[in-house]
């Protein structure tokens, strides 16, 4: 239940993916992100989908890579050519789940409308600047990069 009394529902729907990256579920993004009660569910489709399909395209390169050596799909990998496999369907959903809550946190004044009921846990820019830099690191850890890049100029 969050602190405006209106419980938490949870919505059980799957989120198809491309078939390579594992599907999302609503549910576990709810449970495991702690989503205010106050987001319908078909907020949190939108903005999950949304989260799916940019870092299924950050990670274009990677599956490319991946699928030349023979991986058809992350989760049922040979464990001889990916053998961190479980590794990267846990990183993989923490990129997609992270960047959805960065996007939702900005929603958040939008779906509340009170000033009573402001909340700058929920509402501070640097909340859903934190759960984009979450996802970015979730990313690059994938790609095989390490967290900080220098670029030549």
């Amino acid at each position: 239940m969050s602190f405006s009394g209106k419980p938490t529902t949870l919505v059980e729907q799957q989120i198809d993916n491309d078939g390579f990256w594992p599907d999302l579920s609503v549910s576990e993004f709810q449970k495991g992100y702690r989503l205010p009660g106050e987001y319908l569910g078909d907020m949190l489709v939108v903005d999950l989908t949304t989260a799916m399909f940019e870092v299924n395209a950050d990670l274009a390169r990677c599956k490319s890579r991946w699928q030349s050596a023979g991986v058809s799909c992350v989760k049922s990998a040979d464990t001889r050519v990916l053998p961190e496999r479980t590794f990267h369907v846990a990183t993989y959903k923490r990129a997609v789940y992270s960047r959805a809550k960065a996007s939702l946190l900005t929603q958040f004044a939008t779906v509340t409308r009170r000033d009573s009921a402001e909340n700058t846990g929920k509402e501070a820019p640097e909340r859903a600047e934190t759960f984009l830099s979450f996802s970015q690191q979730a990313v690059r850890s994938l790609q095989g990069r390490g967290r900080m890049t220098a670029a030549l100029l």
